[in-house]
Formats: structure tokens, sequence, C-alpha cells
């Protein structure tokens, strides 16, 4: 009698997509190194992706300070501190540790 058995390594992980090769400054470090950038959950077997399970949102991804932030403007989330600023020049609200304003693009 023959017996076989067989397995597989299958999971989901994600897979980033650069949607904009044009860089953007990061309103948290101030450099141009800033994409928008969306992350995808892709089923994989065997550590290779197969199939995208779902389309992860469009964010701004900076390579320098790794920080993430939604295309219309800072992140919605309270800051760590629980601070919240002003911007001095165009009186938007922003977190208090980002250094150059997302809207107006002006060094705070």
């Amino acid at each position: 009698m023959l017996d076989a058995f067989f397995f597989f390594i299958a999971g989901i992980s994600p897979k980033v997509k650069v949607l904009d090769e044009k860089p953007r400054r990061c309103p948290v470090c101030g450099l141009h190194q800033a994409y928008c950038k969306r992350v995808d959950p892709y089923l994989s077997l065997f550590f290779i992706p197969i199939i995208k399970v779902k389309t992860g949102e469009p964010v701004i991804m900076c390579d320098r300070c790794e920080r993430t932030v939604s295309p219309s403007g800072p992140e919605p989330a309270a800051p760590l501190h629980g601070e919240v600023k002003a911007c001095r020049f165009c009186r938007k609200d922003l977190q208090s540790d980002y250094t150059f304003c997302p809207h107006c693009g002006r060094r705070l």
C-alpha cells in the first residue's frame, strides 16, 4: 500500500506598489523622498505572491523617515504626545511633530 501526503505553505503577505514615481516633500522630515504608494495583501503559495486579496488605500510614504500620510493631508489619528498645532501661514491643524506643513509646504 502506497501512502502519500502533501503539504502546502501558504499565507497572506503585503506587496508595495509605487503609484507615482515623482518624489514629494515629506511633511515630517521636509525632504523630497516621499512617494505615493499602495500596500496590497496577496495570497502567497510557497512564498510566491499568487492572488491579490484586496486593493489597499493609496498613501504617501517617506523613504527616509518611514512615516505614512494620507494624500489629502496629515494623518487623522491623534499624535503621540496629544498635541495639535496650527500652521502659522495657512492656519490648518497638523501634528506637533511635523517640520513642514503638508497643506502649504512651508517650514514651521
